[in-house]
């Protein structure tokens, strides 16, 4: 299962890059646009602003899972194993009941940003907004699971889950 979540969450993690990178194309062409033509895209702030928030969540749980959150680790790394073993655990936790917290705030917002029709622009641009309370949503989700994942790895003796050096291969 969980190497079936490493590779689901790899490919979340392909999409935002390739939303990056379609973003990036999108404002050179504005600022292109602007400069030279006089004509700047429309829409191009919303989209900016929006995809923002779908490349975080895209990522979220891919970086967790590939131990690339900054962190400190001067005071983890001198402590011994069951010390950094329990703080790790409790990380874990923190994390997923954040997550949580997270999707359960989201959720109803993203059912009444569908049912009722909530968009972020004017005409001629108009971007809904329910898909990317969507992207929220599942975003926190993966990410409470990796936590939970990684919580119960530790707690059954994974030594590579609480050494900060080392991340795990996504597989």
């Amino acid at each position: 299962m969980w190497t079936l979540l490493g590779r689901f969450l790899a490919f979340l993690n392909l999409i935002a890059a390739l939303l990056i990178v379609a973003i990036m194309m999108l404002i050179t062409t504005d600022v292109i646009g602007r400069a030279l033509f006089s004509y700047p895209l429309y829409g191009v702030p919303e989209l900016t602003k929006l995809s923002i928030i779908c490349m975080v969540w895209l990522q979220m749980a891919f970086t967790l899972r590939a131990r690339q959150h900054l962190r400190s680790t001067l005071i983890l790394d001198a402590l011994p194993v069951l010390p950094r073993r329990t703080i790790f655990v409790l990380n874990c936790i923190a994390g997923a009941v954040l997550m949580a917290i997270i999707v359960c705030s989201s959720y109803p917002e993203l059912l009444r940003s569908y049912r009722l029709g909530y968009f972020e622009g004017e005409h001629p641009v108009r971007v809904p907004i329910w898909p990317i309370w969507g992207v929220v949503v599942l975003g926190a989700a993966l990410t409470a699971i990796e936590y939970i994942g990684q919580g119960i790895s530790a707690l059954r003796g994974g030594e590579d889950d609480i050494h900060s050096d080392t991340p795990p291969a996504i597989e």
